[in-house]
């Protein structure tokens, strides 16, 4: 090596290597006037070419080691963990690459970190099965080099989505219906019927019954007791008696004595 072409043939980029140097659209000997000037301007002044000779003689194996540090697998939004040597030569890029397996068009990413080695966080992945890769080139003592590791492949699975709270099921309302029915004998005797949802299966309930006539004053007799049966009803029948000529309001508040829940007020009139 003892002309500049030479020189310039030593640092250029093979043909079939442009891609791996990042220079896909350039031709490797003007590549290679790139790379002696960078040789050159290293530094304050000017280098001769018998110092860019012994430069380049005196250069070190360009080296790549590393490897996944931590877990393999994890959730997302997972950080994986990369361990990068520093290497002899002159390092150009050291570039860790992600791409995404069995995922069709799937897009691969490329992050670039220090030459200088170290334990380095890049990205963060998302769920899938994720296949992680290393390239660096640079100059050493043979001429242009570049390499790549494989590191192996990370699973990331979904976060897992938190259990919705169960809605309560809303306790039915306490319901009564209350209608006058015809009873045997005269026309003032009359049947009370009452009837409601929303109770205790099998509890007592308790019946509230006011009496009033026409505007006189109303009356309320002793509670009556009824039982609801296994699906929270309740049927209750009491004969009554209607005054002919004369306006008979009957009002019933039912109370379920197991809950205390208390009924809508509802009524009949004869």
């Amino acid at each position: 090596m003892n002309t500049l072409k030479q020189i310039v043939d030593f640092v250029g980029i093979p043909q079939g290597s442009l891609a791996s140097a990042r220079y896909q659209y350039s031709e490797p000997w003007t590549m290679g006037l790139n790379n002696v000037n960078l040789l050159v301007t290293r530094g304050a002044r000017p280098a001769s070419m018998r110092n860019i000779i012994q430069m380049l003689q005196n250069l070190t194996p360009v080296t790549l080691e590393a490897e996944i540090v931590g877990s393999l697998s994890g959730e997302e939004p997972f950080e994986p963990k990369i361990r990068v040597n520093a290497s002899g030569g002159i390092t150009w890029f050291t570039t860790i690459e992600f791409s995404l397996l069995g995922v069709p068009n799937a897009p691969a990413y490329s992050h670039d970190v220090s030459n200088s080695g170290g334990d380095f966080t890049p990205t963060q992945l998302g769920p899938g099965r994720w296949y992680l890769s290393i390239v660096r080139s640079g100059i050493s003592n043979s001429g242009f080099v570049s390499l790549r590791k494989q590191l192996g492949t990370i699973n990331v699975s979904a976060r897992p989505q938190p259990t919705p709270t169960p809605t309560p099921t809303p306790t039915p309302p306490v319901v009564i219906n209350v209608s006058i029915e015809f009873g045997i004998g005269g026309l003032e005797n009359r049947v009370l019927r009452i009837t409601g949802s929303g109770f205790t299966p099998g509890e007592q309930v308790e019946l509230q019954i006011t009496t009033r006539v026409d505007s006189d004053n109303p009356s309320t007799g002793s509670p009556q007791t009824t039982t609801a049966d296994n699906f929270g009803l309740i049927d209750f029948k009491q004969g009554v008696f209607c005054i002919v000529g004369r306006r008979t309001t009957f009002q019933v508040l039912a109370i379920d004595l197991f809950s205390s829940e208390r009924s809508n007020v509802a009524g009949a009139s004869c």
